[in-house]
């Protein structure tokens, strides 16, 4: 009768338990509203993002930025000259990927990602049905690093029809760069403030995504660089 009561009064507890779990377990990333400030940034400002989610909830910000370079004697060039990764505030787990894909009849066979530090290191990748990506995690956010992605392309030749007066239009590369890390932690309320400092962005289209939101902004030239 002991032992019967046991069971029983065990398996009690392991279902308290389990809907204990179920009532406290921590909810996924449900941001319900943020914003951007300036709404029209230039180079090197200071932008803003605030809003509310889920309280405490850890605010992921992911940046997204395309870059179309030219192809010149089937090869593409393109270069950072001071890129900063962000700093996760609650891990060391920041991300920035690069991809590269063909437009115009180019189809990317490899992709070269080549970081100064102190020396020049080099990883190679080749690319899978003219598609190559390169990621890395973790990346120390207290330097910045001089950057430059090349490869090699084939393209499809074109009738001389489509030349435009200026010469061949050899095609164009589209490089994707992808950066997230860990921006801030929403307060008691669910309010949550962080910023990012662009002064390591060129200027161009860019897109955040923050939960299930994403909103796209224009970064403008440097204000100094408008004035000439």
């Amino acid at each position: 009768m002991t032992y019967v009561f046991q069971r029983k009064a065990l398996f009690m507890v392991i279902l308290f338990c389990a809907a204990a779990g179920i009532l406290i377990a921590p909810a996924s990333a449900d941001v319900t509203c943020w914003k951007l400030s300036p709404a029209c940034p230039s180079v090197g400002d200071l932008i803003t993002i605030s809003g509310k989610a889920s309280n405490n909830e850890i605010i992921e910000v992911s940046i997204l930025h395309e870059e179309m370079v030219p192809v010149s004697e089937k090869n593409y060039e393109y270069q950072i000259n001071k890129l900063t990764i962000p700093k996760s505030k609650f891990s060391n787990e920041n991300f920035f990927e690069v991809n590269a894909t063909g437009e115009d009849g180019v189809t990317v066979k490899d992709m070269n990602v080549r970081v100064k530090k102190v020396k020049w290191f080099t990883r190679h990748f080749n690319a899978i049905d003219g598609n190559v990506s390169a990621s890395q995690s973790n990346v120390p956010s207290w330097m910045s690093y001089t950057v430059k992605i090349d490869g090699d392309v084939s393209v499809k030749e074109k009738p001389e029809k489509n030349e435009c007066k200026n010469g061949p239009n050899n095609g164009q590369v589209k490089l994707t760069f992808n950066t997230s890390y860990e921006a801030a932690k929403a307060d008691s309320k669910g309010n949550f403030i962080c910023s990012y400092d662009t002064d390591s962005l060129p200027a161009g289209n860019y897109t955040i995504t923050i939960g299930d939101t994403s909103e796209e902004f224009t970064l403008n030239p440097a204000k100094d660089k408008q004035r000439k």
